[in-house]
């Protein structure tokens, strides 16, 4: 295979890696479930990048609505896409995967690559493929418009988790020449234990709703969404992350310490780090409440914690509160639609078995 690149997702987080890869000279191919998100770029195959005050014209190989000619020749897919996309982009993939192939979620969220590797051997695709995740994103980024994407922030370091671990310092070795930031880690219990969006996105949205909701200039979602006393439930939910991975025998970061390697900040305090971060200092709160911090991080990263916790012992009573108040304003059920126990494949197993799913995949 050659050093073509498939990504899939043309949101904020797919532009701008494409982008990225185009400007160094990767051959990018670009997919999306949705055409309306490729419509801005399709004719011109080009993507401009906003990075360190410079705009860079980025020429991509292919944009394309068709899966199978968008994997065609690619040793590595990028999946950047919400969470609550990664069954259906698994079937979508799933009949043209060739051996081979590695596929990572960019994040995995909660459980995203024991549900793509599921998904696609659900489908009966038996090639030899690996599918890893990372723990978050690699850029803080917004489009700006169609065919415009501005990073804010780039993470120094994010950890890397393949389905089988064995295979996970070779798919790093990968990963790394285009971005060196990607960390091994023996388990994707750690990636989806160190999913930082399930601190930073539900509890501020649910906490800043009325504002949300009213305000129709906006805010800037960390510095001004994420006051002291909002920061105080965002570190209770931090201390049962916590303990769910330490009854793992896991030793993940806090929230303090991952914006301490991820970021250029300083403080003594999870507030204070925030505030004194320049990546987050630019970036918008959404308009709507139909955000994906919510459809996204409550039932993909919050509800697979919480059932974590639960299957295991750990309590988890902020977590389920967020939940429980989220799924009741949202009028779902974010519990039952989320990756619970059930659907992950988890339910009934003890923690020998969870970690053994995590680390192979089976």
């Amino acid at each position: 295979m050659s050093d073509t690149v498939t990504v899939i997702g043309a949101g904020n987080g797919g532009m701008a890696i494409s982008a990225y890869l185009a400007s160094i000279g990767v051959d990018v191919n670009i997919f999306d479930l949705f055409p309306e998100y490729l419509a801005g770029f399709k004719d011109t195959k080009t993507i401009y990048l906003i990075k360190d005050g410079k705009k860079i014209k980025s020429v991509l190989h292919k944009v394309t609505e068709n899966i199978e000619e968008a994997l065609e020749g690619s040793r590595l897919i990028m999946v950047v896409a919400p969470a609550f996309a990664h069954k259906m982009i698994a079937e979508a993939c799933a009949p043209y995967l060739q051996d081979g192939q590695i596929v990572i979620c960019n994040p995995g969220r909660t459980g995203g690559a024991i549900e793509f590797l599921s998904t696609v051997r659900a489908c009966g695709c038996s090639r030899k493929i690996l599918v890893g995740e990372s723990s978050t994103l690699v850029y803080s980024c917004r489009k700006q418009a169609p065919d415009t994407v501005e990073v804010f922030g780039t993470k120094e370091e994010l950890l890397l988790g393949v389905l089988p671990s064995t295979k996970t310092k070779e798919v790093t070795a990968v990963l790394n020449k285009y971005y060196p930031q990607f960390k091994p880690v023996d388990s994707c219990l750690v990636t989806s234990l160190s999913n930082i969006g399930a601190l930073f996105h539900p509890t501020p949205m649910l906490l800043n709703i009325g504002r949300v909701e009213s305000d129709p200039k906006g805010y800037h979602w960390y510095t001004e969404g994420i006051s002291p006393s909002v920061a105080k439930l965002v570190k209770a939910i931090d201390k049962e992350r916590l303990a769910i991975a330490d009854a793992f025998h896991l030793r993940i970061l806090s929230a303090e310490e991952w914006l301490k390697d991820s970021y250029e900040t300083h403080g003594d305090s999870l507030y204070e780090l925030i505030q004194n971060n320049g990546a987050y200092k630019d970036i918008m709160a959404p308009k709507t409440i139909q955000a994906r911090y919510v459809t996204e991080d409550v039932p993909m990263s919050l509800v697979p914690m919480s059932e974590l916790g639960r299957a295991i012992g750990v309590p988890t009573p902020c977590m389920d509160a967020v939940i429980q108040l989220t799924s009741t304003i949202y009028g779902k059920d974010f519990r039952k639609e989320g990756r619970n126990l059930e659907k992950m494949g988890l339910a009934g197993m003890d923690v020998k078995a969870i970690e053994d799913v995590f680390t192979n995949g089976k």
